[in-house]
């Protein structure tokens, strides 16, 4: 499993960079959004890198090649979903750096710090767009798959965006006032559990879900 994780890395190489660029725009364009411009730095780095992994394999072939060798396709299948949480923090890591950089050189970009909360609420948006997706793409391949890609990716990005809004200017909503008083009540820390264990048990069911429809599959 280490050598497919690898194997993602090193062929997007030049994709990296590329990838940089794209946070330090978004940072460029995404000045008003508030605290939303992590979620959407870091989901549009993984997701980025993940999308051109899922296509490098399905252009090259490269599932008939490693179907070959002695390794278990749940090990594939596995490779794959730990990739997105490397690069979620490959992602993360970047935008604090631009954090600090703004931070140090005065440049007037405002660069909204990192918390826990963020930090999990960008974890959770990317689980969800790539937990619905690959076992998509691992039944039916990149290709088939694509235009599914584009409908979950805006669909839930501007989706997000506009619970974010209603739930900002609704607070006064009985059924969003109570679970606001419910969560303070509870404090962040029971908050942030509850969001881990939901990522956990969503990525695990979306893996095995995956594993199964890639053992269906015919190459």
């Amino acid at each position: 499993m280490y050598s497919l994780i690898v194997k993602d890395i090193l062929i997007q190489k030049k994709r990296l960079l590329v990838c940089l660029l794209i946070i330090i725009l978004m940072i460029f364009s995404f000045q008003n959004i508030g605290a939303a411009m992590f979620t959407a730095c870091a989901g549009a780095f993984t997701y980025s890198l993940v999308m051109t992994a899922c296509a490098y394999e399905d252009m090259n072939k490269s599932d008939i090649m490693i179907n070959s060798l002695p390794v278990k396709k749940s090990e594939i299948v596995g490779a794959r979903y730990v990739s997105i949480f490397i690069f979620f923090v490959i992602g993360s890591v970047v935008y604090y750096l631009c954090y600090v950089i703004t931070g140090i050189t005065r440049i007037p970009l405002k660069v909204y710090p990192l918390s826990p909360e963020l930090l999990m609420g960008g974890l959770v948006s990317v689980s969800l767009i790539h937990g619905i997706y690959l076992p998509v793409f691992f039944k039916v391949g990149y290709v088939k798959s694509k235009m599914l890609n584009f409908i979950i990716f805006f669909g839930f990005f501007y989706g997000v965006s506009s619970l974010i809004a209603v739930i900002q200017h609704k607070t006064d909503l009985p059924l969003i006032k109570q679970l606001i008083e419910f969560v303070q009540s509870r404090g962040q820390i029971f908050l942030l559990m509850i969001m881990l264990g939901f990522v956990a048990v969503f990525m695990y069911a979306s893996y095995l879900l995956s594993v199964r429809f890639y053992k269906q599959r015919e190459f």
